[in-house]
């Protein structure tokens, strides 16, 4: 009988096939293949080097069912995971998330009061949130409750049903946030959340995709200030970059620059957002001056043409954008004297036919006279 490698995999055996009848030899015994399985794993010796055949299918087969069932739970989940799942709830009930308009109608949508506490959210809402459904593995209820079991958070706190989490009324709201802090400016103009803003770059490529990855690796090794933490909020640029909101103001320059001194996070490209929007005005300036210079995106092919010509360029055949225009500026020419030849052309051959009509008549006119 046939059995697919699925099945096999599983642990059904496929049936052997049957021999043609021996005589038995004098002591032998028949045994079936499921008694012989048997009598080799028994026979194997658990001294040996090699194991037998058998027991060396016999455990394929075990490795094979116990990877395919095993799920992430408590006993599969690793410390760091567990770090980055906190870091991710945390980032959910911050300060800065409260204020946002957009997280805070995804809280105030999710609210439930439980057990008379109020403000309680489910696990399967945290567990659909961005800073969590960006996680691999994929999480789930167990591991989040596993996470804060295991991890202190300073400002999270499980319900007693352990299906509910919520910020801890203690830490609500923070001392140093005004209530108001999305209208809040200094004298320059700079607003409370950009002066805590700071812009990385992080030595892997596409950490900036899970928020709760770059907040739990900000907050283990970048040896960041105590009144900088926690995080408040991380907003993706791209993959390679973000905007990470902290809580105490980084425009100090002396506490900015002993930081930045030691160079963490290591492979790290951080710097203030202020500092980030002032190199990308000026990168934004000379790239328009450049291009202003050259003025060839905006300007026609005949100018492109004209201009080249005066100042004495050398006819390009290669690859580039000057070699591109001046090569269309050729086939235009050729065009246009290809057109010009074809209309003298035909001008002239209506002419000579005039011509011959004349001379045909005044021939006509003479022999009639």
């Amino acid at each position: 009988m046939f059995v697919p490698r699925a099945l096999r995999l599983k642990g059904v055996k496929e049936a052997q096939k049957r021999k043609p009848s021996q005589p038995q030899r004098p002591g032998s015994i028949e045994v079936s293949s499921d008694d012989g399985l048997v009598q080799a794993m028994q026979n194997a010796s658990t001294n040996s080097a090699a194991p037998s055949p058998a027991a060396q299918e016999v455990e394929s087969v075990e490795k094979t069912n116990s990877t395919k069932s095993a799920k992430p739970g408590a006993t599969t989940a690793y410390p760091e995971y567990l770090a980055q799942l906190v870091a991710g709830m945390e980032l959910v009930f911050t300060d800065y998330a409260h204020q946002d308009e957009h997280s805070a109608r995804w809280l105030e949508e999710r609210y439930r009061t439980v057990d008379g506490g109020e403000k309680y959210i489910h696990l399967t809402a945290i567990l659909e949130h961005p800073n969590i459904s960006t996680l691999k593995p994929q999480a789930t209820q167990a591991l989040l409750r596993q996470a804060l079991q295991e991890i202190a958070s300073q400002t999270l706190e499980l319900s007693s049903s352990g299906f509910y989490i919520r910020r801890r009324p203690s830490t609500y709201p923070a001392p140093f946030v005004p209530h108001n802090s999305f209208s809040v400016a200094d004298d320059s103009g700079l607003s409370f959340w950009d002066q805590r803003t700071i812009y990385v770059e992080p030595h892997i490529r596409h950490l900036c995709k899970t928020p709760a990855k770059v907040a739990h690796w900000l907050r283990q090794h970048g040896e960041l200030r105590a009144k900088w933490l926690p995080v408040q909020a991380v907003h993706t640029l791209y993959n390679s970059c973000a905007f990470v909101v902290l809580s105490g103001n980084v425009m100090h320059g002396d506490q900015w620059s002993k930081w930045r001194a030691s160079e963490k996070p290591e492979d790290w490209r951080v710097m203030t957002k202020v500092e980030n929007l002032r190199r990308t005005e000026e990168y934004e300036k000379l790239l328009r001056d450049s291009r202003a210079e050259a003025g060839k995106p905006r300007m026609g092919l005949e100018e492109v043409g004209q201009d080249d010509s005066q100042s004495g360029v050398p006819e390009a055949h290669g690859t580039g954008i000057e070699g591109k225009y001046e090569q269309a500026v050729i086939k235009t020419k050729k065009k246009k004297r290809k057109r010009g030849k074809s209309t003298t052309s035909a001008s002239d051959d209506e002419a000579d036919a005039e011509a011959t009509h004349e001379t045909e008549g005044d021939r006509s006119n003479k022999r009639r006279a």
